[in-house]
């Protein structure tokens, strides 16, 4: 039996403890496969932990560009006109500074909450396997120039403007409270409403959930923020949990979204996640961006993403798999190699992900293997210093904040993660 990792009554996680999931209950070394053992001894960890670290200070450095108009997300070519946002395309959400065709766009992700209760799955828990899944180039974009408009890409090494992130990473665009291009659906008069939704995709039945703030105002641009549940979750345990301890922390600024995975298995693991066969939840996430662009009015620079487990395998995977739509992702306790996508993106994408020092579930190698390809593609440096929350350090010379969190702990969320995710996110 397939344990559910996300956070569950102390009942359900008794009964847990007695049965061992489909990859035993042991935890390998280095990066093989498990092949039993017992589950992690982490304990869940109440979401909504005390004590956030922003994910980066917000630099003195840069200054606005005087020779152009700040786009939204980038920053004006000297002599060159201001984006709008971009001319929205039909069915989709606009991009940076330019027309973006069909697509969404970026801003980022969120993550955290909820107890973990260790062994038992994959992509929820994915085990030691080595990973394989599709390595990062590197990517020359430095911020995700605008292809319609004449926004140029958004970070110089002296932090003179631009998309406002100064060459340490240690500050974002600094706008958090200037909206980007707002989506199709502000104004309209009958948004879309907190519920379940079905979508056929491929031919398969596929449940989501969206959470709506109360007193959601058609004319003001939220933030929206996917959060995707582990292995043996569902949509309806990350939002009976408020979003990994997100939401409370929102104050009513953000849009929540979540969905259910499907079953499935690989030589580690079977149970209810993202496995995206023939790339089925790839395909969900963007009827998803697509149906919330259109019926509600949300920002399109401040998009993000986070999950723990499976969540995180996802949360790190879309930042590769979809180009322009992402502000900012938190990734906790994932890998590569489970979860398939199409490696679209070389842009660097602000992030801040968490994993268990102790963690031989999803060997904690495996972990920061995938941020530290999301470091290259930031073009960090190797040097970091400590931020906020200890023991989190963010890297030096990176074009956009990067951050890795290796707390004291094994295969679970930790305590501190909602209120560093949210105030990672803020920042943007």
């Amino acid at each position: 039996m397939v344990l559910n990792e996300g956070r569950l009554p102390l009942s359900l996680i008794v009964l847990g403890l007695l049965s061992c999931s489909v990859w035993g209950c042991s935890s390998s070394s280095g990066g093989s496969s498990h092949t039993g053992g017992t589950t992690s001894s982490g304990g869940a960890i109440a979401s909504g932990g005390s004590g956030g670290g922003s994910g980066g200070a917000t630099s003195t450095g840069g200054s606005s560009s005087t020779g152009g108009t700040v786009a939204s997300g980038g920053s004006v070519a000297s002599g060159g006109t201001k984006g709008s946002g971009g001319v929205q395309a039909t069915g989709g959400a606009v991009g940076r500074g330019g027309s973006n065709s069909g697509g969404t766009k970026a801003t980022g992700g969120s993550s955290s909450g909820g107890a973990a209760t260790g062994g038992s799955s994959t992509g929820g828990s994915s085990t030691g396997g080595s990973s394989t899944g599709g390595s990062a180039t590197g990517g020359s974009a430095t911020g995700g120039a605008a292809t319609g408009g004449s926004a140029t890409d958004g970070s110089t090494k002296d932090g003179s403007a631009t998309d406002g992130s100064i060459k340490d990473g240690s500050a974002t665009d600094g706008s958090a409270d200037s909206p980007g291009a707002g989506s199709p659906g502000c104004g309209i008069a009958s948004p879309l409403k907190t519920g379940t939704f079905t979508e056929s995709i491929s031919g398969t039945s596929r449940k989501w959930m969206l959470d709506v703030p109360t007193g959601y105002d058609a004319n003001k641009q939220y933030r929206l923020i996917f959060v995707w549940h582990p292995l043996g979750g569902s949509g309806s345990q990350i939002v009976s949990g408020g979003f990994n301890g997100l939401k409370s922390l929102s104050n009513s600024t953000a849009v929540f979204a979540t969905a259910d995975g499907l079953n499935g298995s690989n030589s580690e693991a079977s149970g209810t996640g993202y496995w995206n066969v023939n790339g089925g939840d790839m395909k969900l996430l963007q009827v998803m961006l697509d149906k919330i662009n259109a019926g509600l009015c949300i920002d399109q620079q401040r998009i993000f993403s986070t999950g723990f487990s499976f969540g995180g395998m996802m949360t790190y995977s879309v930042g590769f798999q979809f180009k322009n739509v992402f502000r900012a992702i938190a990734p906790c306790s994932g890998k590569a190699g489970v979860i398939t996508y199409d490696d679209n993106n070389e842009d660097p994408l602000p992030i801040m992900a968490f994993h268990g020092d102790k963690d031989t579930f999803v060997a904690t190698a495996l972990g920061k293997a995938f941020f530290d390809m999301y470091a290259k593609r930031n073009k960090c440096g190797t040097q970091t210093k400590a931020v906020d929350p200890s023991p989190c350090v963010q890297y030096q010379d990176c074009v956009v904040p990067s951050i890795w969190c290796e707390f004291p702990g094994q295969h679970e969320q930790w305590s501190q993660e909602p209120t560093a995710i949210w105030q990672f996110f803020s920042q943007f």
